[in-house]
């Protein structure tokens, strides 16, 4: 079948290949009656128009295209897999149902390969637990305008906006509410910095912490660290290690803190914290607000926009 294009949606709606254009490509400073707008949109959904993102881009000077640039090493345990999968997942459906198309590319986080992305222009980039060193390397392959929002990150620097939980708060509502002393099971980080604000602000003894390791030997530790811990209120980050920690039945009592969407699976009997958004989903709205009003101080770089506790 051949593939529908301009000038097939103009001839139907009889107008110009001009008009058409203005209406797919959403131009902000041309007066379209309604009546012409809609029948120009209800014949491209009928033939299927699909745009061509390349000549879009001369029109509105945007591709339509996003990028997501997820820092992820080798021998992850399935938790962070999950994690990872599960924050990728919820970001690209929402960028797909605005209109964009969306490029996924894991990175080496101790070397990571920028030539593909220096090959494409992309309106903005999501970057997920990006190395405290990497920061730099990354951003320095993009061009200024672009949103570049961190994810599962944190580093000093006003050039970036960055989104995360609030793990602090979560911590605090953990901790004040447990019958028993308590330790900490949380997901390893590339990011040292996040990871240390974490740990700094939980209230919870450093030997009391236990930090997931790489996939081998991670079930083992996680036990050995729980009979070490045995009479405590067990705190969890992450539903799926949650769940690795439930099967080794060692855990009196436990929260866990749903950060991947999931509390379905976490066991009946544990408390669960969860958050009042979802990380890709005020990612998702701080990128259409730096694209749609750039200059806003409010949404200014250089902002930490953190996902608080769920009432």
């Amino acid at each position: 079948m051949k593939k529908a294009t301009m000038k097939d949606i103009a001839r139907l709606a009889n107008v110009s290949v001009a008009t058409v254009s203005y209406v797919l490509n959403n131009v902000k400073n041309q007066t379209i009656p309604d009546p012409t707008r809609h029948s120009i949109l209800s014949i491209a959904k009928e033939l299927n128009y699909v745009p061509n993102l390349a000549a879009r881009s001369l029109v509105v000077q945007r591709t339509g295209m996003v990028g997501i640039l997820i820092n992820k090493a080798q021998n992850l345990p399935y938790w962070k897999r999950q994690s990872h999968m599960s924050l990728t997942d919820t970001l690209e459906s929402k960028l797909t149902a605005a209109g964009y198309h969306t490029l996924v590319i894991s990175l080496d986080p101790l070397n990571p390969a920028m030539d593909i992305i220096r090959e494409r222009k992309l309106d903005a980039v999501f970057v997920v637990d990006v190395m405290d060193e990497m920061f730099y390397r990354i951003s320095a392959n993009f061009v200024d305008g672009v949103p570049l929002i961190l994810i599962g990150s944190l580093i000093n620097d006003r050039m970036f906006n960055q989104v995360n939980y609030n793990y602090p708060q979560a911590l605090q509502s953990a901790v004040s509410s447990a019958a028993a002393s308590c330790c900490l099971v949380m997901e390893s980080f590339n990011n040292t910095a996040l990871a240390s604000w974490i740990m700094d602000n939980s209230g919870i003894a450093l030997e009391d912490i236990y930090v997931s390791a790489e996939a081998g030997q991670a079930y083992e530790e996680l036990e050995a660290f729980l009979q070490r811990n045995q009479g405590k209120h067990v705190i969890v980050m992450n539903e799926f290690l949650a769940k690795a920690v439930g099967r080794t039945g060692l855990a009196a009592s436990v929260t866990v803190l749903c950060t991947c969407g999931f509390p379905e699976i976490v066991q009946p009997d544990a408390r669960i914290i969860r958050f009042q958004n979802d990380r890709a989903q005020t990612a998702f709205e701080l990128m259409v607000k730096l694209n749609s009003a750039p200059d806003d101080p409010a949404i200014a770089a250089g902002n930490q926009f953190l996902v608080d506790v769920a009432p």
